[in-house]
């Protein structure tokens, strides 16, 4: 006699998968992801390369003194800051490379946000007076993002180019956007920095939520935001970076995982033309955190659920054309753009067969970690078809 069937308690309603086999994807995924980082090897390279960078940057003068760097894991296009394609203004000099980081270099300090000026609630401008050195003139009364970056951009490519010989290879060095791209190399490795010229302000803006209640929690740090130089009309966009790189240290290994895939399975898509980068889903995590039980998000055997909820509630904020920064009240990442309801239907492609999305991502995960395997010819081939592909971080 046939043994009854196992009754199906485990499976998704809107796609037919099966929640066991979905947490085995996203498991699947972060280990792939994680490979590349793996081995004594790869991570005294990865420090021989960050310190090769911070010496570099150490011969721009003039720098506020003693100056610390923000390095974020990562590159522009991973959403660890709030940037999208637009802000980037053209497209990645570099493919984005497995082993990438973002670094933050303090041009500007202020003691406090008395000296800046809101122009919108995620906007400031900062007036000239607060650079004082001596190697910029700006006519206006207010100094601009373009004219700092400009100025760094050259004086940091000025220094790599009369680089020595080291034990890492210089691929390339190039301006993107308000930023510079380095990247480096040995013969089967390669480490991408995304540099940016920030401006670094103690306290925190008018107007912000939860950050205190955050700091008051958890034991932040000192009270520290940014000023990120891309904006329309010479402003600065407000970020809190240090923040939220706390945060996610602090994330429960399963909602990470669910950070993880759900940038993964839509990385193509939030980086075409006129979407908003995938710094949206990190925004609607937080948002997620904020409203449900703690004792859920960190349940390793929810993490299915929480990724399908996750692409729920992305589509529906798209097709809304709205997603508010938790932080800042009034200042909403999707505020004006049109292309929300071509997004969402896009995502929710993705909802209805979320096992076929997250298997072609591992597919990928498992080719990036083949690449180091490859002659020069297939080097080449594979970074040709990534980019027809959309992997790299594309203007609108």
């Amino acid at each position: 006699m046939a043994s009854p069937a196992r009754p199906l308690t485990d499976l998704d309603f809107c796609s037919g998968s099966r929640i066991e086999e979905l947490n085995k994807l996203l498991e699947e995924l972060e280990r792939r992801e994680s490979i590349a980082l793996q081995g004594k090897e790869v991570l005294h390279t990865c420090v021989q390369a960050k310190e090769l960078i911070f010496s570099l940057i150490g011969q721009v003068h003039p720098l506020p003194s003693p100056n610390a760097f923000l390095l974020l894991s990562g590159g522009l296009c991973s959403g660890s800051l709030d940037v999208s394609p637009t802000d980037l203004g053209s497209p990645s000099p570099f493919i984005c490379h497995s082993i990438s980081y973002t670094l933050l270099v303090p041009i500007i300090r202020l003691p406090s946000p008395d000296l800046l000026s809101q122009s919108s609630p995620c906007h400031y401008a900062l007036p000239s007076s607060a650079w004082n050195s001596a190697h910029s003139k700006t006519p206006t009364s207010h100094l601009s993002p373009q004219d700092v970056s400009m100025w760094f951009s050259a004086s940091l490519l000025s220094v790599v180019s009369s680089l020595s010989e080291t034990s890492l290879i210089l691929q390339g060095a190039e301006r993107w956007g308000s930023s510079v791209s380095i990247l480096l190399s040995t013969s089967t490795l390669l480490i991408r920095f995304d540099i940016v010229p920030v401006v670094e302000v103690q306290g925190w803006p008018p107007g912000v939520q939860y950050l205190d209640d955050l700091v008051a929690e958890d034991g932040i740090g000192p009270k520290v935001f940014h000023l990120l130089p891309w904006g329309a009309d010479g402003r600065w966009r407000v970020g809190f970076p240090g923040v939220e790189l706390y945060m996610r240290r602090f994330l429960h290994p399963a909602l990470s995982r669910v950070l993880r895939a759900s940038k993964a399975v839509l990385r193509q898509i939030l980086q075409e033309k006129g979407a908003p980068g995938p710094y949206v889903v990190w925004v609607t995590v937080l948002q997620a955190y904020k409203r449900l039980p703690r004792g859920y998000l960190s349940q390793g055997h929810n993490a299915a659920l929480c990724f399908l909820g996750l692409l729920e509630e992305l589509s529906r904020l798209f097709l809304k054309g709205s997603c508010p920064n938790p932080f800042l009240p009034g200042c909403d990442l999707l505020l004006g753009s049109p292309h929300g309801p071509h997004l969402a239907r896009h995502i929710s492609e993705i909802r209805a067969h979320p096992a076929k999305y997250l298997r072609a991502v591992i597919r990928d995960a498992k080719e990036v970690v083949k690449g180091g395997d490859k002659g020069e010819k297939g080097e080449k081939e594979e970074v040709e078809e990534k980019e027809e592909r959309g992997f790299g971080c594309y203007p609108s």
